[in-house]
């Protein structure tokens, strides 16, 4: 494990499990709310600009704007931003790089002349919002909240769990029930994977920009009505090899909020 420097800043409220718990839940009635006002169709996002910007731009940075503010008057933004030492293996730094080259190819599998500077324009805006906020709540702010009880191996998973679990609601808003618990296992899996991109860098930075890129390639795929390369099943066995690599290292160790 390696010690990193961070810079100090006021914490006006100390971490707890219950304020870790009060943010996502908030983060997710703004985000559902909003939802349930723009009349959303689950299995239709991303199909074109509008529904791009109503159901997934607008709810994410509505619930940004939230946190935002939340994480203000908590004087949490150092403790949700940075950990104060790194861990893992070096080899583990595979986990983004391989995520970077599927989010790439992605990208380069959409056809210029279906993007429309509108489309771009929301895409653009959702992954910033779904990037910064679904990271900040699960594994930013309710992991300083859970460090202040749970060793990190209870942390990863709880944190973990709590990720996968905001995806059950969307059967609610036409995602089939057949679909759901694949998507939640696989949102488990890739949750793993950024809390492991977490701990490796330090720092939330590296798994909110990677989490609104990876979400962003595949809805413009959705629009431009391409299939997306298989090649991005991939990432979930080394997800899960490079979890274990982690934990065995700092799985019972107490890390501080």
């Amino acid at each position: 494990m390696n010690t990193i420097n961070t810079e100090q800043s006021p914490v006006k409220r100390q971490p707890s499990v219950r304020l870790g718990i009060l943010l996502y839940l908030g983060y997710l009635a703004i985000f559902f709310a909003t939802w349930t006002i723009n009349g959303i169709d689950y299995n239709r996002i991303g199909e074109n600009a509008e529904t791009t910007k109503l159901w997934y731009a607008l709810p994410t940075l509505f619930g940004c704007a939230f946190l935002v503010v939340a994480l203000s008057f908590l004087g949490w933004w150092r403790l949700v931003l940075f950990d104060k030492s790194t861990s893992g293996p070096r080899w583990i730094w595979i986990l983004p790089v391989v995520a970077t080259g599927i989010i790439l190819n992605n990208f380069l599998n959409v056809p210029a002349d279906k993007i429309s500077a509108e489309l771009l324009l929301w895409s653009s805006l959702g992954a910033v919002g779904v990037g910064f906020g679904e990271e900040m709540i699960t594994r930013g702010s309710l992991i300083v909240g859970l460090r202040s009880r749970f060793s990190e191996g209870k942390v990863w998973l709880i944190s973990s769990l709590l990720f996968s679990a905001l995806h059950v609601p969307n059967v609610i808003f036409g995602l089939p029930l057949s679909s759901m618990p694949i998507q939640v296992l696989l949102t488990f899996i890739m949750g793993s994977g950024f809390y492991v991109m977490r701990r490796m860098s330090g720092t939330l930075i590296l798994p909110m920009m990677l989490h609104g890129l990876w979400d962003s390639s595949l809805f413009m795929n959705v629009a431009a009505g391409r299939q997306t390369s298989e090649l991005q099943f991939a990432v979930y066995p080394l997800a899960i090899i490079c979890l274990v690599a982690l934990l065995l290292n700092d799985r019972n160790e107490r890390l501080p909020s």
